[in-house]
């Protein structure tokens, strides 16, 4: 009995999938419908990390922090490394956990009402860790150990400079009859106040007074900026997002904010969509 999972919708890849005993249709099956509670992309199912994903979720599969957790990694290794992902637990590079942590973590930060995103995703990775090496023979647990200490307060910092600079812009965001389509509004309508905008990824390269100097990380070029947090910020600091200059005006406005990185992810988030 063979079984076909197309890889995804836009996508032409496709597995085929033997079935050489009984039940082994059935427990693909299973998996599927499991995987699908942290939306993993079907390709996961035929990959050796989907397998102990899943494994992971059926140890506790009513606890919603294991399941956003998961959602995150699986995304990580499907979405965002694809096929440049390790082919084997064993064969994971230190950069594998680097770029987890100190880029992947902060580009998919959610903003939550409790602004702890950044504690409970660290916090559930070093479960998870401990957890493979027990499985799979593994010995990451000290590794990943020391970038969580390393990282945790920087990146709480950065998570922190996201939800402020996101929250003042839509305020209303986390209230239950917040209008999207009202902020949007008047968000484009103060952008139309612009004659030029700029997106991009930038890196904070000095202060003035109340003024904050930004490095443009592809072309180098610098804009002094206002209307960001001179408080919350620290050289080094990479905000991907908008600024705007209206004419006759040297300063340019911050507009909008996409995320927000610790330098120590700078070499991995350059070719960052």
């Amino acid at each position: 009995m063979k079984g076909r999972i197309v890889h995804e919708d836009s996508n032409t890849r496709i597995w085929l999938q033997e079935f050489t005993e009984p039940g082994q249709h059935t427990e693909l099956l299973d998996n599927f419908k499991i995987s699908r509670e942290f939306d993993m992309r079907h390709r996961g199912l035929m990959e050796y990390y989907g397998k102990d994903l899943i494994a992971y979720k059926k140890e506790q599969k009513a606890n919603k922090k294991r399941n956003e957790f998961l959602r995150a990694l699986s995304h990580y290794m499907t979405d965002h490394l694809e096929d440049d992902c390790p082919p084997s637990w064993q064969e994971c590079p230190a950069t594998f956990w680097e770029e987890l942590i100190f880029a992947y973590l902060p580009h998919y930060t959610k903003i939550i009402p409790k602004k702890n995103y950044t504690e409970t995703f660290l916090l559930q990775l070093r479960t998870f860790v401990r957890w493979l090496d027990k499985r799979e023979g593994t010995v990451f647990l000290n590794l990943v150990d020391d970038y969580i200490k390393e990282g945790t307060p920087i990146l709480k910092k950065c998570e922190g400079l996201l939800n402020h600079l996101f929250l003042k812009d839509y305020p209303r965001f986390h209230q239950s009859d917040w209008d999207y389509e009202e902020d949007l509004d008047r968000w484009e309508r103060n952008l139309s106040k612009y004659s030029r905008t700029i997106d991009g990824m930038f890196q904070v390269s000095a202060f003035a007074d109340e003024c904050v100097v930004l490095r443009d990380l592809h072309t180098h070029h610098t804009y002094l900026t206002k209307s960001l947090p001179v408080n919350k910020l620290s050289t080094k600091t990479i905000i991907t997002g908008t600024l705007g200059q209206k004419s006759h005006e040297l300063i340019w406005d911050w507009l909008a904010t996409i995320n927000v990185f610790p330098e120590n992810g700078e070499k991995y988030i350059r070719n960052f969509n």
